[in-house]
């Protein structure tokens, strides 16, 4: 009994780890890609750079469901739902209450990029991973 405890305890905690990892990730790769383009001297507003910030964001959501996909201990489908749940929240709150800061392509492309990375972590929580396959 004491070991059935301590293994859930374990995979609780390492999900909520992965989750972290996940948030870290996303966080990171978007700040990344604002300092990428101060060093390129992409000027601040304009199309061009949000263009260029919104490509950083879908690939920072892309990096963070592939994270939970990959490295879920357990049900990585059940997860990688969650985390692209929180990610589709994250997303429409920020065009509802930041959307008219923003051109409505922008907010279109946010929008649209969510079905591409469900459909991606999806298929990415499915596919074998090498530790499975040595165990099995």
């Amino acid at each position: 009994m004491r070991t059935k405890a301590a293994k859930a305890l374990r995979l609780g905690l390492g999900s909520l780890l992965l989750l972290a990892l996940a948030a870290t990730a996303f966080v990171a790769t978007n700040w990344s890609g604002g300092e990428l383009a101060a060093a390129l001297g992409l000027p601040r507003g304009g199309a061009p750079r949000l263009g260029w910030d919104l490509a950083w964001t879908v690939a920072a959501g892309a990096l963070a469901l592939w994270i939970v996909a990959r490295w879920a201990p357990v049900a990585a489908r059940a997860q990688v739902a969650l985390a692209w749940l929180a990610l589709a929240a994250m997303a429409v709150w920020a065009v509802a209450n930041l959307g008219g800061e923003f051109p409505l392509w922008f907010c279109d492309g946010l929008l649209a990029a969510l079905p591409l990375l469900g459909g991606c972590a999806w298929r990415w929580a499915g596919l074998p991973r090498r530790s499975q396959r040595h165990r099995a």
